[in-house]
Formats: structure tokens, C-alpha cells, sequence
């Protein structure tokens, strides 16, 4: 496994500005994925579930930006997952699979009513465990500002943008990931842009 790095803000109104660099939650590691990709059908869930978990929780956790709630969205994930490997034909595919259904349970997780209410009322600055210990107080800081500012945006603008400048996602696999037109996509990335852009301007 690769070592626990920071997510590092440098500006979070062009597109690859705000870098991740990494999480508390390990990165995949890339030679167990070119091993998946070698393994023969049908997939182990217990091997996908061995293999992929830390990948899942690490952009569980840049999504929804909560330490605390990722384990219950990684297993929402890996329950829906079980229900459908028997019918995965490609086991290259298992990577882009799951990180759809993690973006669709992500989606359906933001949602709910009393997801909206815990993160108006918790401080991410207190979520320690997003960022790695080796930050600077400065890079702390500014993440804390960007997730703060990510629980005001609607669901899809939030999901829109982590995955655009977190994740450096194309906008044709935004508009895949979050089931839309590209021009869908489109419109919520520059909406969240507009917003990000004027939120962090007045904590600044």
C-alpha cells in the first residue's frame, strides 16, 4: 500500500487546482489492481471485497467528506456490489463498476434529510481524520474551508465538483457517474463552480 498523504487546496475555482494528493484512507494500491484485472471469471467477492475496500473508502471519503460516516457507505456499497458481480463479464471492469455505484450511494446517502442536518451542525474542521497529520496548519485549514463550503451546494453541484477537481474526472464521466446529460453536467459543475467561487471568497 501506498503512504497516507494530504489532501492539498491551492484553489478551488479552476479546474485541477485543488489536487488530491491523497487521504487518511489509503489510495488504491496499483499492482493489486492490475491483479484483479488478471484474475479470471467469476470474480470472489471476498477478493474483489479485499482488494477494492480501500479504494471505496477513499473516494467514499472525498465525496462525503465525513470520517465518521464512510464504514456505512462502503458497506451500502459493497452490499449492492454482492447483489450483482455474478453478472460482471469484465474483470477490468471492476474498478469503473464500483466507483459508480459509489458515486450512486453517495448520491442517495446525501439525500436524506437528517445527512443535511449533521453536516450543517458538525464542524469538519473537528474531522481530523480527513486530513493527514503531516499537513500544515494552513493546508488544514483550507480543506476544512472547502469541505465547510461543499455541505452548502446542493447534492448533485457537490458531487459534480468533488468529482471534477478532487477527483479529475472528465465531464462526460460526470455525466455518467450522476446519470445526466452532458449538458446536465455541465450546468451543475459551473453552478457549483459560481458558488464555491463566492463562498470561499467571503471566508477568506
Amino acid at each position: 500500500m501506498s503512504a497516507d498523504p494530504v489532501i492539498s487546496v491551492t484553489s478551488p475555482r479552476r479546474p485541477g487546482r485543488l489536487a488530491r494528493q491523497s487521504s487518511t484512507v489509503r489510495d488504491w494500491d496499483v499492482s493489486s489492481e492490475r491483479s484483479a484485472d488478471r484474475e479470471s471469471l467469476p470474480l470472489r467477492f471476498e477478493d474483489v471485497f479485499r482488494r477494492y475496500a480501500p479504494y471505496v473508502g477513499a473516494l467514499v471519503l472525498r465525496l462525503i467528506g465525513r470520517p465518521g460516516d464512510v464504514d456505512d457507505v462502503v458497506q451500502d456499497v459493497f452490499i449492492q456490489a454482492h447483489g450483482w458481480l455474478s453478472q460482471l463479464r469484465d474483470p477490468a471492469a471492476v474498478r469503473p463498476w464500483l466507483r459508480r455505484i459509489v458515486v450512486r450511494r453517495t448520491r442517495r446517502w446525501l439525500r436524506k434529510g437528517w445527512v443535511r442536518r449533521r453536516l450543517r451542525e458538525l464542524d469538519v474542521s473537528a474531522q481530523i481524520d480527513l486530513i493527514d497529520g503531516g499537513a500544515s496548519p494552513e493546508e488544514r485549514a483550507e480543506i476544512a474551508r472547502v469541505y465547510r463550503t461543499l455541505d452548502q451546494l446542493p447534492r448533485d453541484e457537490r458531487l459534480a465538483w468533488v468529482l471534477r477537481f478532487v477527483e479529475g474526472e472528465t465531464l462526460e464521466s460526470i455525466a455518467d457517474l450522476l446519470g445526466c446529460s452532458l449538458s446536465t453536467a455541465q450546468r451543475r459543475l459551473r453552478s457549483a463552480e459560481a458558488k464555491m467561487d463566492v463562498k470561499m471568497g467571503e471566508v477568506r
